[in-house]
């Protein structure tokens, strides 16, 4: 597990892009409440909950 690290720039803009638009996606089925809200929810959610984890654990080292 050590080993984990980011090493290329475009890696950690796709995770960061992913966690936005993630959220975004969050924030527009909870506002809209439509026939699966709860499921997408959930979904977006823990994508955005793992795209935060890996920008925070994991450390940046590019090369």
């Amino acid at each position: 597990m050590s080993d984990l690290v980011i090493s290329n720039p475009y890696v950690g803009i796709a995770i960061l892009v992913v966690f936005v638009l993630s959220g975004k996606v969050f924030r527009d089925n909870w506002k809209q409440k439509g026939e699966t809200w709860k499921r997408n929810c959930w979904l977006s959610g823990i994508v955005a909950t793992l795209c935060f984890l890996a920008m925070a654990f994991i450390p940046f080292m590019p090369h």
